[in-house]
């Protein structure tokens, strides 16, 4: 890939992140960030994908403000990246199945993040903060399932057609998509 459409692709799949996140920000907990991750986990090297999650959360950093959820972010969204590549080869391209997995996803994102905050905060925090959010992981887990069973054939696909016709080699190994 040339160097220009590399460097327009990760501009351009960074700021859509965030502007997917932007425009579900009023609805708790549900989100196309994840959907949208794993899609650019399956269809770019993982250098890439993990440097999009990078540009994204730093453009939610220039957007919302410093917290420690910032942190947070910085390693619990490529452990998604990272969970999604090391599960292709599973979960090949059966929507039910990334479904499942983006579903364990929303409540391992809410496990994380106490984890996150026990360290910042002792581990009595950790446990609070966990219990308190359990109704928001459910919500992020089901609307997970949900998005990720009804979008990501379209989404993956109309993705997959713009980088061919940029010219971008993509990484799935999956066949008959």
């Amino acid at each position: 890939m040339k160097p220009v459409v590399r460097l327009v692709v990760i501009s351009f799949l960074s700021a859509l992140l965030l502007v997917v996140q932007v425009a579900l920000a009023l609805v708790p907990n549900v989100e196309l960030v994840s959907l949208h991750i794993l899609i650019y986990t399956l269809l770019l090297p993982l250098p890439t994908a993990l440097g999009i999650v990078g540009i994204f959360v730093t453009l939610e950093f220039i957007v919302w403000g410093f917290g420690d959820w910032v942190i947070g972010y910085y390693w619990i969204w490529p452990v998604w990246v990272l969970l999604v590549f090391f599960t292709k080869w599973i979960n090949k391209n059966d929507p039910h199945r990334w479904a499942l997995l983006g579903a364990f996803w929303g409540l391992l994102f809410g496990v994380l993040f106490s984890l996150h905050h026990g360290i910042l905060y002792g581990m009595t925090f950790s446990y609070a903060y966990w219990i308190r959010g359990i109704s928001f992981d459910i919500i992020h887990a089901i609307s997970n399932y949900i998005l990720i069973l009804l979008c990501y054939r379209v989404i993956f696909n109309i993705l997959k057609k713009l980088l061919e016709r940029l010219g971008v080699s993509y990484e799935s190994n999956h066949k008959n998509r």
